[in-house]
């Protein structure tokens, strides 16, 4: 499905087809956005036919970018980055998939398989808002980039309440449920960890003025969103700190349940052993054990041990044992 939005510098918000997109396309006085959602092969071919992108570019946007970056080619910019799968967080799962983006100097081309809040949301404000396509294509791309970016935000907030909770629940009742629980969220931190970063880095170079095809009041834009982005990346390397030591602390407890317990059957051992040993020794088949006759015997065995028994604990209690 393609959705095109075009707005004439006098603020006229028209919906081409695609039958007269080139007319739009080659306007200087109007800013185009066609958005690719899902595109068939037959709407791919637009890309090439129409736009006349790089072949490359055109490959990346068919494939899953695992990575954002940004490609200069000369009369556009071609960007990827990575936002939120809404999706999969109804499921409980973190996961991010590629926005595929093309700056040129009057139009934008978004370009994804899946569905983005972000691109949806600034194109329904564009529809009742004109005055977002009225300047130049990149302060649009701005718009979606930054509603992108603030769509990590809610992510984060739940992350760290998860950290927090985890962290209450190893020095409280750790188990196995618990280590899962800590490696599932170490694996979300540093997968998203992983994105972040060279995302930050792109929104950096948007904002540095190193490209052409944006224009300084737009780089103070992108560097505002830049801002945002390293607060993001500084939230990751935080969790990942606390969850490195949430697991140490998790070790440390299991460990110390552990010692205590072995502790407490090691003083059972101990007090055991003499009483095995008085045991032993009367269990022997020799003709003559002291008692052995008398009808005390028993009972003054069984005093030995549990005289030997007490001894023993108030040994191991005032030895703080």
């Amino acid at each position: 499905m393609i959705h095109i939005i075009s707005c004439s510098r006098s603020g006229e918000l028209k919906e081409p087809t695609v039958e007269n997109l080139s007319e739009f396309i080659s306007d200087k006085n109007s800013i185009t956005w066609v958005d690719f959602d899902n595109p068939t092969e037959k709407e791919v071919a637009l890309l090439s036919d129409i736009f006349k992108f790089h072949p490359l570019a055109i490959e990346d946007c068919l494939s899953f970018v695992p990575n954002p970056k940004i490609d200069d080619y000369g009369d556009y910019l071609y960007v990827v980055i990575h936002g939120i799968n809404a999706e999969a967080l109804k499921r409980d799962e973190l996961e991010t998939h590629d926005l595929d983006i093309f700056l040129g100097k009057n139009y934008l081309v978004t370009f994804h398989k899946g569905y983005f809040r972000s691109v949806d949301s600034v194109r329904e404000r564009s529809k009742k808002n004109c005055s977002i396509l009225q300047k130049d294509p990149e302060f649009l791309m701005h718009k979606v980039v930054d509603t992108l970016v603030d769509n990590y935000l809610p992510l984060m907030d739940d992350l760290g309440d998860k950290v927090d909770e985890l962290e209450k629940e190893i020095f409280a009742r750790p188990d196995q449920k618990t280590l899962n629980k800590l490696f599932a969220l170490k694996k979300d931190i540093l997968y998203l960890r992983r994105i972040v970063h060279p995302q930050r880095e792109i929104l950096r170079n948007l904002s540095s003025g190193e490209y052409k095809q944006i224009c300084f009041e737009c780089t103070m834009h992108f560097k505002d969103v830049y801002d945002h982005l390293f607060m993001i990346s500084e939230l990751t390397e935080s969790y990942r700190d606390t969850i490195s030591g949430a697991m140490e602390a998790y070790l440390s407890v299991v460990s110390n349940r552990l010692n205590e317990v072995i502790k407490v059957l090691t003083v059972f051992a101990t007090i055991l052993m003499p009483l095995t040993l008085i045991s032993g020794i009367f269990g022997m088949n020799f003709d003559y054990i002291p008692l052995l006759k008398s009808s005390y015997g028993f009972f003054a065995a069984m005093g030995v041990m549990g005289f030997i028994a007490a001894g023993m604990l108030w040994f191991f209690k005032r030895k703080g044992w």
